[in-house]
């Protein structure tokens, strides 16, 4: 490739890139998402281990194991609950702590307040239809005159008031989190660093003195965020989290669940990796605020049992996509005589096999080599729409798992996907195409 054009290339990406992964917000965000990970972690590992020992058997008629170990299932169910059941509730404190560590103020508060103001935002009350059609009219008319119930046509719709309502505090509060943890957590640091605080004597001890100096800041910004919701609620007639639901979470979930983009993302992060800029993080935003949704999503409706949402997630990616550089080992361990290349693919074999490219992307390197953009840029481009397809037409489970990185190739995508035996095939096919598309590139390099 041309040196100029990559120059040009270069100088065109790089500032982008640079402002993007330097936003001190989207940063902020980004470590809001990585944050809730030991938690998030748990209540996947629980998960998984409940398909081993609930899903496996049923496919198997081996109930006895389920019967068996129902007492680990119970503790992991337990565990679910208390983990990705209220992934919005961590979420949003970790976003009003990292929120304040950027203006350099009281961090536990501003997460306190944060967590209080999302809590606020959706209700006190749960809705559960129930259907009443082969019910008399009477008993309909009995029903109906109990506080809290009500009648629309043949469905009962019964209104319970004083609960946190499970189904905004769990991947479908994502974006109402991010919505309030932004405004309450910057109204708070900002009245914070103005020092509209209580002033106590030197002589208190810090311990005691810091909550207080939050007292106001935290007043300010509760009332004025309560007051915000409260009329959006009055205003729309719907709490503002199903607003945010319908209008925006959905929209966007459901524009990422295609082909199209699909692909663009996965080659946009390739993209930045091959100037030197760490793609992930720069990706980070749409990969968890988006797509991490979207797992959340699947691992919920995996747990109930319920038809899977969405056909791609994060954890898509490192199951089908990234592995691409072993592909390139492959080719050079099959075919190339460079020895450079071959030493540096002896060293990073191990890494690699862990996903850690690290030591084959600079030392090789791909990093900024002009004879492997291209296949750099295909390969993900490729695998993501192979594995989209596949998982599009059936012929693999959707990703609901979320399953640590450093997971090696193959095994990713059969326990991402719960299992299902046919992502072993669909990860081997995706290898096998890496390593053809690197193979006319690495014999070049011998040239």
């Amino acid at each position: 490739m041309n040196s100029k054009l990559m120059d040009k290339i270069q100088e065109t990406i790089f500032p982008v890139a640079t402002k993007i992964g330097n936003q001190k917000f989207l940063i902020a965000l980004r470590n809001s998402f990585i944050g809730t990970m030991p938690v998030v972690m748990t209540g996947s590992i629980a998960l998984l281990i409940n398909a081993f020992l609930v899903d496996i058997p049923d496919q198997f008629g081996l109930q006895g194991i389920t019967s068996s170990f129902q007492w680990l299932v119970n503790i992991n169910n337990l565990v679910f609950r208390g983990s990705i059941s209220i992934v919005a509730l961590l979420f949003i404190f970790c976003l009003g702590v990292n929120i304040a560590k950027i203006y350099k103020t009281d961090t536990l508060s501003s997460g306190i307040v944060a967590l209080s103001l999302f809590v606020i935002s959706i209700g006190n009350s749960l809705s559960k239809s129930v259907p009443l059609a082969d019910v008399s009219e009477q008993l309909k008319h009995s029903l109906s005159a109990v506080d809290g119930v009500q009648l629309v046509g043949n469905e009962l719709i019964v209104t319970v008031k004083g609960l946190l309502p499970g189904n905004q505090i769990n991947s479908s509060g994502y974006f109402t989190a991010i919505l309030i943890g932004f405004l309450s957590s910057i109204i708070f640091c900002k009245l914070m660093n103005k020092n509209w605080t209580i002033k106590l004597p030197d002589s208190v001890p810090p311990a005691i003195a810091k909550p207080f100096m939050s007292i106001i800041p935290g007043f300010i910004a509760l009332y004025v965020v309560a007051i915000f919701t409260t009329i959006f609620n009055s205003v729309t007639g719907e709490l503002l989290t199903d607003w945010v639901y319908k209008v925006l979470q959905l929209p966007l979930l459901n524009l990422s669940q295609n082909i199209v983009a699909v692909i663009i993302v996965a080659v946009l992060t390739q993209l930045f990796w091959f100037f030197g800029i760490h793609g992930g993080n720069v990706m980070a935003p749409i990969m968890e605020g988006v797509f991490g949704v979207a797992l959340l999503a699947n691992l919920e409706a995996f747990q109930k049992h319920e038809a899977i949402p969405y056909l791609w997630t994060s954890v898509s990616y490192g199951a089908f996509v990234w592995y691409a550089t072993l592909g390139l080992l492959i080719a050079i361990f099959w075919k190339s005589h460079n020895e450079h290349y071959r030493e540096v693919a002896k060293l990073g074999l191990a890494p690699v096999l862990f996903n850690i490219g690290e030591p084959v992307m600079y030392g090789l390197p791909t990093v900024l080599n002009p004879l492997l953009f291209i296949p750099f840029l295909l390969c993900p481009a490729v695998l993501s729409g192979v594995a989209y397809l596949a998982t599009a037409t059936g012929l693999v489970s959707p990703v609901t798992q979320n399953v640590t990185w450093v997971m090696p190739p193959v095994l990713y995508g059969f326990f991402s996907t719960g299992f299902d035996w046919r992502a072993i095939v669909l990860s081997l096919v995706n290898l096998g195409l890496a390593t053809l598309i690197y193979l006319p590139f690495v014999k070049m390099a011998d040239k």
